[in-house]
């Protein structure tokens, strides 16, 4: 130990006297070769990036001057890494598949008229769009799956009685379902947020074109949202009917958790209106203003008089006056939207036309206990009424 300090102490007097002649120094943000810099760049994480440009103007700089690269190397690198399977650090997690969502959402085209650098549809901004359109799919699919099985859990009579009371245990069998579960739902979320902001877009598009009645609308707005299913990648017919019964166990889920506050007769047309005003991302704040009651009943609070539930509903009134008012045109309408309207009638024709029903798809049971499952199907798959 006693000459690993003394090394150490030459080699630093060694650096004192060679800076004392030495003239000065360029930055070393300054002197790095581009293609350098862009690497190490795209290896970190969004965050860092935006905090590494923070800490210096110079850094800053060149961040902006390579920002299309560094976008484009930040993709590839991890593209690469799913294709290989390897993970960064030992973990790939569902929030490292930024190449599926990529792929799904890819960046718009360039404007060349102001705009003629290579990849300059990357940006740091776009990569900071999927990574906010993946977090929620993830944090989606998380809450989805998470209810499922607490419900399933509690009402199955297969699972009830051999539902241990060790509570190691417990713990054990419902994460396990809940991880199992929530990869199932990952990539069917993603794609049924894909296609409402398709339908969204369509549909701005649509009342741009031509201001028609609303009546009209309903029906052209059916056609628009089938002819999103004869794209891709619903024209693989698998995913197409992996989101289906993804959006089918979503809408169970959501109509039965705002219960008793909003009747079960009606919960159709609430549900409708959260995927149309705000697509899956008032979803998810409505999953979390549940975890928020379900916190206050665990520490024995027990307030009828007021819930997160209840507040994030009256919110939506708001939502649903909107709305109405949107659709309207300048007259007086009571016509709240329909869930039937959004995804499930333009899915049922599209699987007509398809031949697809009654269908069955691979791998749709989730093992919850010995003979006990989560089933992610709709009514029209194989067995279901024979169960």
């Amino acid at each position: 130990m006693v000459h690993f300090l003394d090394r150490v102490k030459t080699v630093l007097r060694r650096g004192k006297r060679g800076s004392i002649y030495a003239g000065p120094q360029e930055s070393v943000w300054k002197r790095l070769p581009a293609n350098v810099l862009v690497d190490i760049l795209a290896s970190c994480e969004l965050k860092d990036i935006g905090s590494m440009s923070l800490s210096c103007r110079l850094l800053h700089d060149r961040v902006v001057e390579l920002e299309y690269s560094i976008a484009w190397a930040y993709i590839q690198l991890r593209k690469q890494i799913h294709q290989q399977g390897h993970p960064i650090d030992g973990v790939l997690s569902p929030g490292d598949d930024i190449a599926f969502i990529c792929e799904l959402f890819p960046p718009p085209p360039p404007d060349y008229e102001s705009a003629v650098e290579d990849n300059a549809g990357y940006s740091l901004a776009y990569l900071g769009d999927l990574k906010r359109c993946w977090n929620t799919c993830i944090r989606l699919s998380h809450h989805l799956a998470d209810h499922v099985v607490e419900h399933h859990l509690e009402t199955d009579s297969i699972a009830q009685p051999m539902w241990s009371s060790s509570k190691t245990e417990k713990e054990l069998v419902y994460s396990r379902a809940v991880a199992t579960l929530q990869a199932k739902l990952l990539h069917p979320m993603a794609y049924a947020i894909f296609f409402l902001e398709a339908f969204a877009v369509s549909t701005h598009d649509s009342h741009h074109a031509h201001h028609a009645h609303h009546t009209h609308d309903s029906a052209s707005s059916v056609q628009r949202q089938q002819s999103i299913l004869q794209k891709a990648p619903f024209t693989d017919t698998q995913v197409f009917l992996s989101t289906h019964h993804g959006m089918h166990l979503l809408f169970s889920t959501v109509r039965r958790l705002m219960g008793p506050e909003i009747p079960h007769s009606s919960a159709e047309s609430w549900i409708s209106l959260l995927l149309t005003t705000s697509t899956m991302e008032r979803i998810v704040n409505f999953f979390l203003a549940v975890a928020k009651d379900d916190h206050r009943k665990q520490n024995g609070s027990h307030d009828s008089t007021w819930s997160h539930r209840k507040e994030f509903l009256l919110r939506m009134r708001q939502d649903l006056n909107d709305y109405t008012a949107s659709m309207s045109h300048g007259e007086h309408i009571d016509q709240e939207p329909e869930l039937n309207h959004l995804w499930f009638e333009a899915a049922s024709n599209e699987m007509d036309r398809r031949g697809a029903i009654p269908h069955t798809v691979e791998d749709t049971e989730v093992h919850i206990l010995h003979g006990s499952v989560v089933k992610v199907e709709c009514g029209s798959c194989y067995g279901r009424h024979n169960e």
